[in-house]
């Protein structure tokens, strides 16, 4: 049914991306598909050396993620910009069929999907997949 993938995670909450991965590992193991794994870093307009500051704190974080899951180096992404629009992007350029990322459970449609959550539900070409976090 799916042949690729994508899961995005917020890695520095480490129990939130687990559940989440988790969830998308068993799926991409029953489809036997590609699993690719996102993390975006929500500063555009910082300097460079910033910029690659928070990359490399980041880094070891999803590394460890990947590892866990078997997810080759080459299909771990960590962006840089608004969430949505960059895994919309990677969407189109990875050909993925599917997007797998964490929901927070509290009032109203805005906060019961969270920014990231809506804006991937509404801007993806294919399919969504919601993690309820609680």
């Amino acid at each position: 049914m799916y042949k690729n993938i994508l899961c995005a995670v917020d890695a520095s909450t480490k129990n939130e991306s687990e559940i989440i991965l988790s969830k998308a590992a068993a799926l991409a193991k029953q489809n036997a598909c590609n699993l690719f794994l996102a993390h975006v870093i929500e500063y555009t307009f910082l300097p460079k050396d910033y910029q690659n500051k928070l990359e490399q704190e980041i880094q070891p974080k999803m590394s460890a993620l990947a590892e866990k899951h078997c997810i080759p180096k080459k299909n771990v992404f960590i962006k840089f910009g608004q969430s949505y629009p960059a895994i919309c992007e990677l969407e189109k350029s990875l050909k993925i069929d599917l997007i797998v990322v964490g929901s927070h459970g509290k009032n109203g449609l805005q906060s019961l999907l969270g920014a990231t959550a809506n804006g991937v539900l509404q801007q993806a070409a294919g399919d969504v997949l919601l993690i309820k976090i609680n």
